[in-house]
């Protein structure tokens, strides 16, 4: 478990699928129980029970776009409302720059009109 859990957003994740119960009151003190509970045991990185999963799980991690994807979904994301807001504020750009599309191409002579 130690090497699942490093931060108590990392409890906060185990508890809200039913993995671990919280009976201390506090993610980062659960965090700190579980980083204490392997202090001096020396267990082979081949030979533990999620060693298939770290593997596959280590290089998809690793890539540079699930960094990225990552750390906006935790920082940026992180809320339905945060991802409203900055559809909110994209969508008008957009509509204005099509609007300003439309309008050149509106005012500008074709090739048929005569002056």
């Amino acid at each position: 478990m130690d090497r699942f859990v490093n931060t108590p957003k990392d409890v906060e994740l185990l508890i809200k699928y039913d993995i671990v119960e919280n009976w201390l009151g506090d993610n980062g003190e659960v965090s700190t129980l579980i980083n204490k509970l392997g202090k001096g045991v020396t267990i082979s990185s081949n030979d533990f029970y999620f060693a298939t999963v770290v593997r596959q799980l280590n290089p998809h991690c690793g890539t540079r776009w699930n960094k990225r994807k990552a750390n906006l979904t935790q920082d940026y994301f992180n809320t339905p409302w945060a991802t409203i807001s900055v559809i909110a504020a994209v969508l008008p750009l957009i509509l204005t720059c099509i609007q300003a599309v439309c309008y050149i191409i509106s005012v500008m002579p074709s090739k048929n009109q005569k002056y």
